[in-house]
């Protein structure tokens, strides 16, 4: 992808998450590596960590998912079965945290997650042979107990340990995997094969011991997901698992957004209910979704064209197995020396020359508000490219006088080539991991 990686400064898709907010909008990293803004909220209003910068309810509200500026909601008023049922969206991102209310159903009580896929490699876990000795197991240098429990879904073994450490995974709070407080901990995880396919057990709670710990299965088979947590806390990240097996022997991917941003987007595409609070809905609630994550977090959000492709293969032959049609949505950009000639371009028009039938919508970015700022590969001549307006329902004082939101001053404009497409609301308080709670509010050509 040229010689440059993807620079995703708060989150991802490379281009992607916002700073924390402050008393005027300033600049904060969106999809495709460049800034886009936090929204106002008066210094003395800081949300505090752990404290939504709004309850969802008040949110809802305000309009803080402004829908009605590209006539969502009218639609829907005519349309009301129109809303995304039957359709796919694969979201090619950070990551989708399955935990949060308003990704688990669709309005009709379908699932909305159909499958979570890690193409980053960043939450790969090295796996090694274990021997148990009576009811206990070292891995790696941790000593569990349970293993009884473990011998229940495969008496003989083989077991197969390794090690999650947290320091690599970037900044803190997204790195307390366990909430304990620190980035300091290496996390335990076992996997066998039960009667009914490969399992992971860790130690969620951290008492040391597997003894009371449920098997969790690949997510497109099971939709398991786990998390670790301090006894009696929620926890802060929730984890899904990718198992491959190769010669008999497994290989083992752990997905989470320890970013936030896709999870952000996924909101903004297709919640249904967001925090339990009925009818605060993205575009789409019928629509169901696949969590493709190209980037690592840990790394800045950075992501490579082998990433992207294997994600955007994988969602295809998902979609055409399952006679869905397909929308894919890429937050993800990097500075364009000349719009319209970048490899990544010709490689996103090969995909869609040869699979007419997806959509694929990837944002503008935030290098704006110059003219020839469109960044790659939202120049691709076959991509439906995103811009941004800034909603006025988040800009104190303004009159509800019916003018149009006005073009968000960070959202990159074309000059060789006439883009973006369309320009869309581009501030919205949508779904977060729980270790992001206060940031629900995000702004970018992403969103």
């Amino acid at each position: 992808m040229n010689t440059r990686s993807i620079l995703l400064a708060g989150a991802l898709a490379l281009a992607l998450a916002c700073a924390p907010a402050v008393q005027q909008p300033q600049p904060n990293i969106d999809p495709g590596r460049t800034e886009a803004p936090a929204v106002a909220l008066p210094a003395d209003s800081a949300p505090a960590a752990s404290v939504p910068v709004a309850p969802a309810d008040a949110a809802y509200a305000k309009g803080w998912m402004p829908l009605a500026a590209t006539g969502v909601t009218d639609f829907l008023a005519l349309h009301p079965e129109w809303d995304g049922r039957g359709v796919l969206i694969g979201i090619l991102d950070s990551g989708i945290d399955a935990g949060v209310p308003g990704l688990q159903r669709t309005p009709n009580g379908s699932p909305k997650l159909l499958d979570l896929r890690d193409f980053s490699h960043e939450g790969a876990v090295p796996l090694t042979r274990v021997d148990p000795a009576g009811d206990s197991v070292r891995i790696g240098g941790v000593a569990l107990g349970g293993m009884s429990r473990v011998r229940t879904l495969n008496a003989a073994g083989p077991w197969y340990g390794g090690l999650l450490h947290e320091r690599p995974l970037g900044e803190m709070p997204a790195a307390d995997v366990n909430g304990d407080g620190d980035d300091a901990d290496s996390l335990a995880v076992l996997v066998t094969q039960a009667s009914d396919g490969w399992v992971v057990l860790v130690d969620s709670d951290g008492d040391g011991s597997l003894a009371g710990e449920r098997p969790v299965r690949d997510y497109l088979h099971g939709r398991d997901t786990f998390g670790w947590a301090e006894p009696g806390q929620p926890s802060p990240l929730t984890v899904a698992v990718n198992i491959a097996v190769s010669g008999g022997a497994p290989s083992l991917e752990l997905l989470f957004d320890t970013s936030g941003h896709g999870t952000h987007v996924a909101g903004i595409a297709a919640g249904n209910d967001m925090y339990g609070v009925g009818g605060f809905d993205g575009v789409a609630p019928g629509a169901q979704l696949l969590g493709l994550k190209i980037a690592n977090n840990a790394h800045g959000g950075v992501t490579v064209t082998g990433s992207m492709l294997r994600a955007m293969d994988y969602a295809i032959r998902f979609a055409r197995s399952r006679n869905l049609p397909l929308v894919l949505n890429m937050s993800f950009g990097v500075g364009n020396e000349v719009e319209g000639t970048a490899r990544m371009d010709a490689i996103v028009d090969s995909v869609l020359g040869a699979n007419p039938d997806v959509v694929i919508a990837i944002s503008a970015g935030n290098d704006g508000p110059g003219l020839s700022t469109l960044g790659f590969p939202g120049s691709a001549d076959r991509a439906l490219t995103v811009g941004a307006t800034f909603p006025l329902a988040f800009l104190a004082g303004d009159p509800e006088d019916g003018r149009p939101d006005p073009v968000a001053y960070f959202s990159s404009r074309g000059g060789e080539l006439a883009k973006p497409d369309i320009v869309t609301p581009g501030v919205a308080y949508s779904t977060v991991p729980r270790f992001n709670t206060g940031d629900e509010r995000k702004g970018g050509t992403s969103m």
